[in-house]
Parts: structure tokens; C-alpha cells; sequence
């Protein structure tokens, strides 16, 4: 068995002859369990390829242990902020909601209600202590079976279910039923038959024996487990090698003739009311849906399904309240690079282009850039950049930052990626298109990121919209609702309407001898408004050639781009 075999001949953290070595840890008070569950994310974290490699079928929600790695750092992160010195139970709950919103693929919204089930087991006033750990495990091991529509055996649901079987059983042997005793026995108790558990799983799912791989959430499991020991007890917890699937060995998968789309967002109340549960859940159900996971309470929900037909399902969920964190992926268009690539192994470089609006997402798309939601006002952390580059499983990512107050945050991901990532601070979207379309795939990274920041600066923005407050900048004066015009996101020009708001914004960035003004429509801009721009602006500037695209952008009806 791989699981069982990589660990054989290996010391576990907290085996006796390991904890006579050092002083015997104590109860855990709040900073030393968030520091636990600290230590445990970055080892899921390092080990996230070794569990990337194992999963059996290659969907975007397939990347187990990046999408567990990315759910579990959300958690932790949320904890970092807590003020003061945090009790157990307040590191734990805010370890749940931080991985209910920071969920990342069927594995990491099973993982999030794990997480959901310990904290409410894992009650702990006197410290975290080996009667919390078994309640806990308990509880998330419960809680991730009835995330499930359709719990199979072989599984993550498995491993969990048999190291919290295993905890229970060593805690009612010590006094008390192990309150006020160490942790650490129990644990590596819970290790041990979630390891055995994990080498068993490739005899109970047919898929597994096929490919000759045990269960990926399960080696999850056992990576986590494994570093919180470790963490607890000052040891290095083991790193199994895990086998990688073949071309060949996908190949038996390709029967899936159509996946559809892996669908993910949180759902929010927009009043006091509260969520309706069961009818977002029966709606994520629908029709042919599959993967269907929906968790989360009446404050906050986060579904997960594979559905043809995305759209129709975030609409009828926006009646129920406010959507987030959207994440929508084709899972057919992966599976195809997955059998011609072997999850993208021969590429060595990707670029990936932060973007809002569906048109500009084409544009990037059809430049071969990967694509990021930028978001709206809320942009998106270092946390959420980071993972966006290592779920490529390449060598070295360029990242497009595309917005000024994004760039800070993509280099700070840069200290959080596996894979080598690298910043082209471009500040607004038609800088970033440029980029893209500087961008040579047989170059080398030097030659790219040169040829990217030469471009995406050659160009200026312009960016029109309304004013939402009365201001006075640079003796431009402005009253709220007046429309206004931004030249690389300098307040530049006011006007009457936006298209006149747009001309003299044009004015000043040097339209009249620019070779190319490309002008993009926001999201509540028609086509046949757009058209009218179109001509007025070739009025304006005659002899300067006109293009305009359906960017799609919230907040900003007009942006375009002047090109010398």
C-alpha cells in the first residue's frame, strides 16, 4: 500500500520514544493552537504537489492538495487577525468561517465543514487537551459526511472518519476521558489510523485500483494531522513521495464526454432575514447537476456544483442574496489539457492577467493569458493571487496586476507562491492588454517581463465615470454626479455627460496624434451607445484609427486606451 509504504521505517511526532526526547507539552491555550494550525497549512502547503499528483481525474476542482492548501491558509489567515490574546474557542471558530469563504474545490468545501464540525466539538475552556481533540474530530468527521449528497467510502469522509474513531477510542482510555491531558498521544493515535485508512482506500473505489493511486483528499487529511503533531511536539513530520499519474493512466478517465462547468461562490443575506437554506440547496441540486456541495448556515453559504449551465444557477441564487467569490471553470477545456500536457508539465511559463468584465476576460483569454477575478471594489488578497499562479503547476508565472492598488499585494504573493512569480505592475486594464499582447511564450522570463513593462507603459488610460463625491483635485473642481475622466487614474477632465467627459480625457492623453484609441464598454453600456462613442471620437480625432470592444467593466462605462 503507497501510503502505508512511504511512512514505514518512520519515528511519528508524539510516538513515546519521540516525546521522552523533549519536555511533555502541556494543555494548548488559543496562540499556541492558531500557531498549530499556522504550522500544519504551510506543511499541506510544501506538500501539495506530492497530493496534486495522485488525484485520479484531472477537473479544475481536481487539484486537491492546492485546493486544500489554498482552503486551509484562508482559514489561518483569518486567524492572524485576531486581537489580543484568543481563547480555543475563538481561534477555532474563525478558523471555520475563514475556510467557509476561502474554500477552494470539492475538497476544500469538505475541508471547510471539517473544519466547522471541530470547532464546535473541540470545546475547550480549560485548554485544548485530548478530550477537545476527540470531540473535535468527531464532530468533523460528522460534518463532512453530511456535506455529502452522496458519501462514498474510499474517500477523505474515510480517513477522517477512522483517525476520529481512533482518537475517541485512545482518549477514553485516559483519566477522564483524556480532559486535561496532552493532546499529543491521541493524535498520533488519530495518525496512525488515518494513515492505515488512506492505504486502504486504494482497494475500495474502483477508480483508485485502476490508477494505482490511493484517495488525494485522504493524503489531505493525513498531511494535516501529520503537521499539527508536528507543530505541537517541535519535530519535522515525514514527506511521503507520491506517485504521478501518466498520460496513459488519464487516458482511462476520458470517458466524461461532456464535464460542464466547476461552479463555486458564497451567498450572503441582503437583509436580516436570513438565507433559505433548503432552496439553495435544491436549486444547486437541479436537473443534471453533480458534485453538488452546499455548506454554511443562515449568515453565509458556500456551494459548490458541476452544472452546464452556470449562469442560470448564480442568477436564480442572487434572488436569495448577495453572491461572492465567484468561480467558474470549464472543466472540459481542462480535461483536454490535462490529456494533452499532462497537467500542463511541458509548459515552463503561463501568464496570469487579474481582469473584470466579461469582455475584457475574453480579451486575456484570447491572448492565452490565465484569467483571475480582479474584482469589483473588494480586490482580491495576496492569498487569492498566490493560488491563482500555483494551481497552474508551472515553473514561473507572470502576474498582470491591472489596477494600482493591486500591484503591492501581487508582489507580497510572490512571497507565498511554490512556483517563481513574477509582477508586471501594470495599473489599469488596457495597460495590461498590451502586456498580454507583448507577451511571447518561447521567450525567456527576463525577456518577457522586459517586452510586458515596455509595452504596458507606452500606452495611456482613460477612464471615465461618475463622481461620488464633491472634490477639489489639482484645481479641477468636481460636484457629486458629475462625469468625470481619469488619465492613468489622474483626475484629468470633467463634462456634461460621459462621452464628452471621455473626449476631453482623450484630449489630454494625446489623442489627436495617437495611432490607435481602443475604446471598451462597461457593463451598463449598449452596443448602441457604443457605436455612437465610436463616431464621435472619430469626429474628434480624424486620421486616428477607432476600435471599440464589449469589456463588460463594472464601475467605469467608458476606458480606453491611446496607443502613439
Amino acid at each position: 500500500m503507497l501510503a502505508r509504504a512511504c511512512c514505514n521505517g518512520q519515528t511519528l511526532p508524539g510516538d513515546p520514544a519521540s516525546l521522552t526526547r523533549s519536555s511533555s507539552p502541556g494543555l494548548l491555550d488559543g496562540p499556541e493552537l492558531r500557531a498549530a494550525f499556522a504550522a500544519a497549512s504551510q506543511h499541506l502547503r510544501e506538500l501539495a504537489p506530492s497530493i496534486d499528483a495522485i488525484n485520479v481525474y484531472p477537473v479544475p476542482d481536481g487539484d486537491t492538495g492546492s485546493n486544500m492548501s489554498a482552503t486551509l491558509r484562508a482559514a489561518v489567515e483569518q486567524t492572524a487577525l485576531l486581537e489580543g490574546v484568543p481563547d480555543v474557542a475563538a481561534v477555532l471558530q474563525t478558523l471555520s468561517r475563514g475556510a467557509l469563504y476561502g474554500a477552494r474545490g470539492n475538497s476544500g468545501v469538505i475541508l471547510s465543514q471539517a473544519l466547522r464540525g471541530f470547532a464546535r466539538g473541540a470545546d475547550a475552556p480549560r485548554g485544548f487537551d485530548a478530550s477537545a481533540l476527540a470531540a473535535g474530530l468527531r464532530e468533523a468527521s460528522i460534518a463532512a459526511y453530511a456535506a455529502m449528497t452522496d458519501p462514498h467510502e474510499g474517500t477523505m469522509l474515510t480517513v477522517l472518519r477512522c483517525a476520529a474513531e481512533a482518537a475517541a477510542s485512545h482518549a477514553s482510555t485516559l483519566q477522564g476521558a483524556g480532559a486535561t491531558a496532552p493532546c499529543t498521544s491521541t493524535l498520533a493515535e488519530a495518525i496512525r489510523a488515518a494513515q492505515d485508512a488512506e492505504a486502504a482506500t486504494i482497494d475500495q473505489l474502483p477508480a483508485l485500483r485502476e490508477a494505482g493511486v490511493p484517495d488525494a483528499g485522504g493524503e489531505g487529511v493525513c498531511v494535516i494531522l501529520r503537521g499539527l503533531l508536528a507543530a505541537i511536539t517541535g519535530a519535522t513530520p515525514p514527506a511521503p513521495v507520491m506517485p504521478s499519474l501518466t498520460i496513459a493512466s488519464l487516458a482511462a478517465f476520458d470517458h466524461h464526454d461532456a464535464l460542464g462547468f466547476c461552479t463555486e461562490f458564497v451567498i450572503e443575506p441582503t437583509a436580516g432575514d436570513g438565507l433559505p437554506v433548503e432552496r439553495i440547496r435544491s436549486l444547486a441540486s437541479a436537473g443534471a447537476n453533480s458534485s453538488v456541495l452546499v455548506v454554511g448556515d443562515e449568515q453565509a453559504m458556500h456551494v459548490h456544483v458541476h452544472t452546464d449551465q452556470p449562469d442560470a444557477l448564480l442568477d436564480g441564487v442572487r434572488l436569495f442574496g448577495r453572491v461572492s467569490r465567484v468561480k467558474v471553470e470549464n472543466m472540459d477545456a481542462q480535461n483536454r489539457r490535462y490529456q494533452e500536457t499532462g497537467s500542463g508539465a511541458g509548459r515552463r511559463l503561463a501568464v496570469v492577467a487579474l481582469s473584470r468584465g466579461d469582455g475584457f476576460d475574453e480579451v486575456f483569454r484570447g491572448l492565452g493569458m490565465e484569467v483571475s477575478d480582479l474584482g469589483e471594489v473588494v480586490k482580491p488578497p495576496a492569498g487569492e493571487i498566490a493560488t491563482a499562479a500555483d494551481v497552474l503547476r508551472i515553473p514561473d508565472v507572470i502576474v498582470l496586476a491591472n489596477h494600482k492598488n493591486v500591484v503591492l499585494a501581487a508582489r507580497q504573493a510572490a512571497t507565498l507562491t511554490r512556483c517563481s512569480l513574477h509582477v508586471v505592475p501594470t495599473e489599469t486594464l488596457p495597460q495590461g492588454v498590451a502586456a498580454a499582447l507583448a507577451f511571447d511564450p518561447d521567450a525567456t522570463v527576463s525577456e518577457n517581463l522586459k517586452a510586458m513593462n515596455a509595452a504596458a507603459t507606452a500606452i495611456k488610460t482613460v477612464e471615465v465615470t461618475t463622481a461620488a463625491a464633491d472634490r477639489t483635485i489639482a484645481g479641477i473642481h468636481v460636484r457629486k454626479g458629475d462625469a468625470i475622466a481619469l488619465v492613468d487614474a489622474r483626475l484629468a477632465a470633467t463634462g456634461p455627460s460621459l462621452r464628452d467627459a471621455l473626449l476631453a480625457g482623450l484630449r489630454e492623453a494625446g489623442a489627436a496624434s495617437a495611432a490607435l484609441v481602443t475604446v471598451y464598454g462597461g457593463s451598463a453600456t449598449t452596443g448602441d451607445e457604443l457605436e455612437r462613442v465610436s463616431s464621435m471620437v472619430s469626429a474628434a480625432f480624424p486620421g486616428v484609427e477607432i476600435e471599440t470592444i464589449v469589456g463588460g467593466q463594472p464601475l467605469y462605462p467608458l476606458i480606453a486606451s491611446v496607443e502613439s
